[in-house]
C-alpha cells in the first residue's frame, strides 16, 4: 500500500468507518442484552442478586470500556486504528466469556427466568461471532 495513494486512503476511511458501524451495532445489541440479565438478575434471592449486580455493573464497565476503545478507533491515525479496532476485538471476546459465565450463574440463582439470560448471551455471541469475518476482513484491507 503506497502511503500517499488516495485511492488507498479512501478504502481504508471505508473500511473505519465500516468497521465502526458493524462493532457499534454489536456494543450496542450487548448492552441491551446486559440490561435484560440485570431483570434477571432482580429475580434472584437478595443474597445471590447483590453480587450477581456487582458482576452485572463489572461487565458494564468492561462493555463501557470497549465502547471507548471503539471510538479510539474512530479517531486514530490511518496507521493505528486497525491495532485499536484489534483490541476492541479482544475485549468484547473477553466481555462475551464474561457474560457467558454471568449468564449460567443468573440461571443457576433464578432458575427457569435465568433462561432469558442464556437466550440473549447466545444470541449476542452468536451474532458477534458470525460478523467476525466482516470485521476481521475490514481490518486486514
Amino acid at each position: 500500500m503506497a502511503d500517499n495513494d488516495p485511492d488507498n486512503d479512501a478504502d481504508d476511511t471505508t473500511n473505519r468507518r465500516e468497521y465502526q458501524e458493524k462493532a457499534q451495532v454489536a456494543l450496542d445489541k450487548l448492552k441491551t442484552q446486559i440490561d435484560e440479565l440485570r431483570v434477571q438478575a432482580d429475580l434472584a434471592q437478595a443474597e445471590a442478586r447483590e453480587r450477581l449486580e456487582q458482576a452485572i455493573d463489572a461487565l458494564r464497565a468492561k462493555q463501557a470500556e470497549a465502547k471507548v476503545k471503539l471510538d479510539d478507533a474512530q479517531s486514530s491515525g490511518a496507521e493505528t486504528w486497525r491495532s485499536v479496532a484489534a483490541q476492541v476485538e479482544q475485549v468484547v471476546d473477553d466481555l462475551g466469556d464474561t457474560f457467558s459465565k454471568l449468564a449460567v450463574e443468573v440461571q443457576a440463582a433464578v432458575g427457569a427466568a435465568g433462561s432469558a439470560a442464556s437466550k440473549g448471551r447466545d444470541a449476542f455471541l452468536g451474532e458477534w461471532k458470525k460478523a467476525r469475518a466482516e470485521r476481521e476482513k475490514l481490518l486486514a484491507d
